[in-house]
């Protein structure tokens, strides 16, 4: 059904229902409201006329503000108002907005011309006609704060404009344009801002916030942070990951490590892999590194894991086989070494697990690795660390000179594997370093019962303390668990209910001989070991 015309009056429409009217107070303060409609998802509340409320379906995919009345579904009947000025839409569950008209709006305090677009935030003020801060006689033509249905307070912006700051004036087609610098709106000679801002890809916070909206916040770690990058010119949509130039120099200070910031744009920008996050580009302010890239919508498989359990054995075996094919391509073509490899830093195409594709992301720790321990930093997330990891930081308190290298990254994948096929990590938390350090795991939980003998020797092979006895990544890859395509054989014969309905069941070929598996049992850990305070990143 076509939605119908509303006035901001409160004309009664199919589409667009007003809720009870609201105070003054209640409009920036509001308590979650009881509506007609159980699928009412957002809200847009008048500022200029109290008590006038239009909200937002969860069906409704897009939302025109203008004068024209039948095409927009809010009206405003204002001659400087343009006959379809700005289009709300909704996009992957996220709403944004785009400006139609020829004059303009605003969102806060940042100014939006025609053609521009920019995510809507839980609180953001959407004017067209008057700045929100203007003073004086002029009142805006409509007015409206933006409300996620059962929120309270206002959303946040990454980089808030302070109050002393100016409005961008020049054009900015580029990472080198300059920006205002005053509070009367001046704008700074090319000295000036060259002087303010980084040389290489160097950018200033205003032509940050005049190109790019990132409202929303995607994930966050110990110097860094994961929003929803939209492109005001294009409406394009990325991931952009921004790192805190501060916090990254204490991390380096911290630890000893050698990493420069920009270390993971130049890593990022020289991969080209179907399984590894793509990056399209990035620049530097004084205060943040921004890395434009791949916005990848199925999650991550930490929260895949969580919300739905372990895989099934066909479904970790070709999504196991993805993650060693990028490996494969980091280690042998590229010569690096991940060093955080974990199910946080797989991000998925899909929520569906028979198509979902893998892609690792998150090169922050990354470095290019030329020999075999040429790797010193003590860092990575403990759950996921190799021994020779652990070794090298208890080898340097005691003046030693040890190492690591690419075989770290292959310990890390048989934990995974491990938690595909499982849905719990290997290791308990008290006591982690030792157990990791002597290899101290099993398969004894009720998960593992139903896996086939050849799945657990690859983690076995994995998970082997030594790293020269550990598989390499081409051995990984050779190994006949991800090289046979059927099913592999099963750790116990099947039950008389396998049986009865054994024409429904897949003929399985067995590689080798059944061996017997201890009683099943469930450890003290669980799956929420996995998200767990200890499980932190170290230097993430």
């Amino acid at each position: 059904m076509e939605d119908t015309a509303m006035s901001p009056q409160g004309e009664q429409t199919t589409p667009f229902t007003q809720t009870q009217p609201f105070t003054q107070t209640q409009l920036f303060e509001p308590q979650p409201q009881e509506t007609k409609e159980d699928n009412v998802v957002a809200r847009l509340v008048s500022t200029v006329e109290a008590g006038i409320t239009f909200d937002i379906l969860a069906e409704h995919e897009n939302l025109l503000i203008g004068r024209h009345p039948t095409q927009c579904q809010i009206l405003v009947k204002d001659k400087h108002v343009s006959s379809q000025h700005l289009r709300i839409y909704k996009d992957q569950g996220r709403y944004f907005i785009e400006e139609l008209g020829t004059s303009g709006c605003f969102i806060n305090d940042q100014f939006m011309k025609k053609g521009e677009h920019r995510a809507l935030t839980h609180g953001d003020a959407i004017t067209i006609g008057e700045q929100p801060e203007g003073t004086g006689e002029k009142k805006p033509f409509a007015s409206y704060i933006f409300r996620v249905a059962g929120r309270k307070g206002s959303g946040e912006c990454m980089s808030p404009k302070s109050k002393g700051e100016g409005a961008v004036t020049e054009k900015l087609t580029g990472p080198t344009a300059a920006a205002s610098s005053s509070a009367g709106g001046a704008v700074a000679s090319v000295a000036t801002v060259a002087a303010a801002i980084p040389a290489r890809n160097g950018v200033t916070e205003d032509w940050v916030r005049a190109n790019w909206d990132v409202s929303h916040i995607l994930g966050s770690g110990n110097f860094s942070e994961v929003r929803l990058g939209v492109s005001v010119k294009r409406g394009q949509k990325y991931a952009m990951k921004i790192i805190d130039t501060k916090k990254f120099t204490q991390f380096q200070a911290k630890r000893g490590s050698q990493l420069c910031l920009s270390d993971e744009a130049d890593v990022l920008r020289r991969l080209q892999h179907s399984n590894i996050v793509r990056c399209f580009e990035w620049f530097q302010t004084e205060v943040h590194l921004y890395l434009v890239t791949e916005l990848v919508g199925g999650g991550d498989l930490l929260q895949c894991i969580l919300e739905s359990g372990c895989f099934l054995e066909r479904q970790a075996k070709r999504l196991f086989k993805q993650l060693c094919d990028a490996v494969q391509y980091l280690h042998l073509e590229m010569n690096i070494v991940h060093r955080d490899l974990k199910p946080e830093n797989i991000l998925l195409t899909s929520r569906e697990r028979d198509f979902m594709v893998a892609k690792v992301a998150d090169f922050g720790l990354a470095r290019k690795n030329m020999t075999s321990r040429d790797c010193r930093t003590f860092c990575g997330t403990p759950h996921y660390f190799a021994p020779e990891v652990i070794n090298t930081f208890k080898d340097m308190g005691q003046g030693n000179q040890a190492g690591y290298g690419r075989q770290a990254d292959m310990w890390s994948l048989g934990v995974i594997l491990y938690i595909l096929l499982s849905g719990i990590p290997p290791f308990e938390e008290e006591g982690l370093y030792e157990q990791i350090t002597e290899g101290k795991y099993e398969f004894d939980v009720r998960e593992w019962t139903t896996v086939s003998l050849e799945a657990k020797e690859l983690v076995k092979c994995l998970m082997t303390v030594n790293p020269k006895d550990r598989l390499s990544i081409i051995q990984a890859l050779e190994h006949k668990w991800l090289c046979f395509t059927g099913m592999c054989s099963p750790t116990k014969p099947p039950s008389s209910k396998d049986v009865l309905v054994g024409s429904l069941v897949p003929q399985k070929i067995t590689f080798q001989e059944e061996a017997s598996e201890p009683v099943a049992k469930r450890r003290k850990s669980d799956v929420t070991m996995l998200q767990s305070p200890g499980a932190g990143r170290l230097g993430a």
